[in-house]
């Protein structure tokens, strides 16, 4: 009876380690299931990274040269405005120097636009057609008139005594 109760317990230890090796075979295959669907996964992630990785450097690049085209752009529009007001400016002084010179070379030839003696002359031809309504208007005007030719003589001898 012993015999048949160390077989009983023989065969209930084989059968547990056929179960647990079964039980242990199923684990390793589970086991080994999983990893490889965590490494399919892991490649999976890796290349969606290195993918977005390239996407965003690709915009970057894109990007910075988009923007250096439009500074370029704005730089170039700037220096042609800015061109065109020098030019414009220089064209202006240009030709308010050719206004003073041939004005110059007129003062010089003597022929100037009115000067004093025309001025003169035109206010006391002015100061003719008036007619005085009493003495002390008269006489007033005939006191410009002559304080006005004396000025006129005076500046005509400092002219000409300029002149050498």
């Amino acid at each position: 009876m012993e015999n048949e109760e160390t077989k009983n317990q023989t065969t209930a230890l084989q059968s547990n380690k056929e179960d647990n090796l079964e039980t242990l075979a199923t684990e390793l295959a589970l086991i080994k299931a999983s990893i490889q669907k965590r490494k399919s996964e892991t490649t999976t992630l890796k290349i969606l990274f290195y993918t977005g990785l390239a996407v965003l450097l690709f915009g970057f690049v894109y990007t910075s040269q988009t923007l250096q085209r439009a500074q370029n752009k704005n730089i170039d529009s700037t220096l042609s405005f800015l061109q065109g007001q020098v030019n414009h400016t220089l064209l202006l002084l240009e030709n308010k120097l050719h206004r003073e010179i041939r004005d110059l070379e007129a003062r010089v030839d003597g022929e100037s636009r009115p000067g004093l003696h025309k001025s003169i002359q035109n206010m006391n031809q002015a100061l003719d057609q008036l007619e005085p309504q009493t003495t002390a208007l008269g006489i007033l005007i005939e006191k410009v008139q002559r304080n006005s030719n004396e000025l006129s003589q005076m500046v005509q001898q400092t002219q000409e005594a300029a002149i050498p």
